[in-house]
């Protein structure tokens, strides 16, 4: 009887802490933020079904090679770098994938706005412009142009991606080694099949973060290699202004949920600090006003004018009585608590990190975190196999451990 109370006991302890410390626990280290947004509802929206491709690579071979590389289509005059002052630099990226890896809305929003479409409104305007400019069209009808543009991507992007992953040096030198080994044929594929699985989470990584981001723990040890990450690493600490974090270890240092949450809204805030921010502005507004009455006072000597507005000073929004105001600011699609539109409007939208909205599709995104997972954290499925075993374990010892319990105290009493 008395085991099957502290039994009772641990139990309720242990329901508490999983059921209410550890969801607060959580709420205040990750408070709440707006949702992934695979659909980019945020995004100026076009018809994208009336694409060409064939006009598209006109426009695109035409005028986007001024800055990027498109080796799908032969086009491939060597690194091609934004020159950010101070020995800083940062590659373009090269076009051949960016129809498979990135959504097509996000697509055809950064041709048009890149600064909208990247989040990057915090940091850069007409006096401090982004490197990349809006797309000049060649025509009349833009919308049409953009989306012949995205037509084309499209149509190379697959291809290429693949191409990127069967060429490799890697996938090549397996392919030869199995050529020459006795395996039976469906044992060969199943190997390629997950090699290129593999590779393809790589190729994605490497054409949507590798500009910025190293992963060293997956790259070549020769001296050669090392000198040129110093150089890049440099490069992109003078562009940036600060050095672009190795993600070797991303995975288990954020964790899987984080990065679902972060790649595709770097700058998410938490809607309380949202509201806060708005709350500040009504009552910074209010006290102002309330001062500003203080100080037309005739009536008031000096010395009583600013006994009032230390007074005033030390009001908050509940001495004031001023609560948020109605969200009729937000679009449809944003939950009820996201203020993010009013607080914009009202100029007090607090700023998240300076990384760039990335714009991949879940897809891509998945294939990302896949690689860094296995990169960073290769042994996940055997630690998380392991547990079922010591599970298992525990339980036989538990067993064991409760008969011979009852068996010696069946013999002293």
């Amino acid at each position: 009887m008395k085991e099957l109370k502290i039994l009772v006991i641990v139990g309720v302890v242990v329901g508490i802490l999983y059921w209410g410390v550890e969801p607060l626990a959580h709420s205040v280290f990750h408070p709440k933020t707006a949702p992934v947004d695979f659909a980019f509802n945020d995004l100026q929206s076009i018809d994208l079904s009336k694409g060409d491709k064939d006009r598209g690579e006109a426009i695109a071979t035409g005028t986007c090679i001024a800055c990027h590389n498109i080796k799908a289509a032969g086009i491939d005059n060597g690194p091609l770098q934004f020159d950010g002052g101070k020995d800083g630099k940062i590659t373009t990226p090269d076009l051949s994938t960016a129809g498979a890896i990135y959504d097509e809305k996000f697509l055809a929003a950064l041709i048009i706005d890149p600064v909208h479409a990247l989040k990057l409104g915090h940091k850069f305007n007409d006096e401090n412009p982004f490197p990349m400019l809006p797309y000049a069209p060649e025509g009349d009808d833009m919308e049409q142009e953009v989306a012949d543009i995205v037509a084309y991507l499209k149509s190379i992007g697959n291809a290429s991606l693949r191409n990127e992953v069967i060429y490799s040096e890697e996938y090549t030198a397996q392919k030869e080694a199995l050529a020459k080994s006795e395996l039976s044929d469906s044992k060969k594929e199943a190997i390629l099949k997950d090699l290129e699985e593999r590779l393809t989470n790589k190729a994605v990584f490497h054409d949507a973060c590798s500009r910025c981001h190293n992963i060293r723990y997956d790259e070549p040890k020769s001296a050669e290699h090392l000198a040129q990450v110093l150089i890049k690493r440099n490069e992109i600490k003078n562009y940036l202004g600060a050095e672009a974090p190795d993600l070797s270890m991303i995975i288990r240092a954020k964790g899987e949920h984080y990065l679902e949450a972060f790649i595709n809204n770097p700058q998410r805030v938490a809607y309380s600090a949202i509201k806060q921010a708005i709350l500040d502005s009504l009552v910074n507004q209010r006290k102002a006003e309330e001062i500003e009455k203080i100080n037309v006072d005739s009536s008031l000597s000096d010395k009583q004018k600013l006994q009032k507005i230390a007074a005033e000073e030390e009001k908050d929004a509940k001495a004031y009585g001023i609560s948020l105001p109605e969200n009729t600011a937000k679009s449809p699609w944003q939950e009820d608590d996201d203020y993010t539109n009013l607080a914009k409007e009202m100029g007090v939208m607090p700023v998240g990190l300076s990384m760039p909205r990335v714009g991949l599709t879940e897809e891509s995104q998945e294939r990302v975190i896949a690689y860094l997972e296995s990169v960073g954290d290769s042994k996940k499925q055997e630690r998380e196999a392991l547990g079922v075993y010591l599970i298992i374990f525990f339980g036989v010892m538990s067993v064991l451990a409760y008969l011979w319990k009852r068996k010696i105290w069946k013999q002293l009493h």
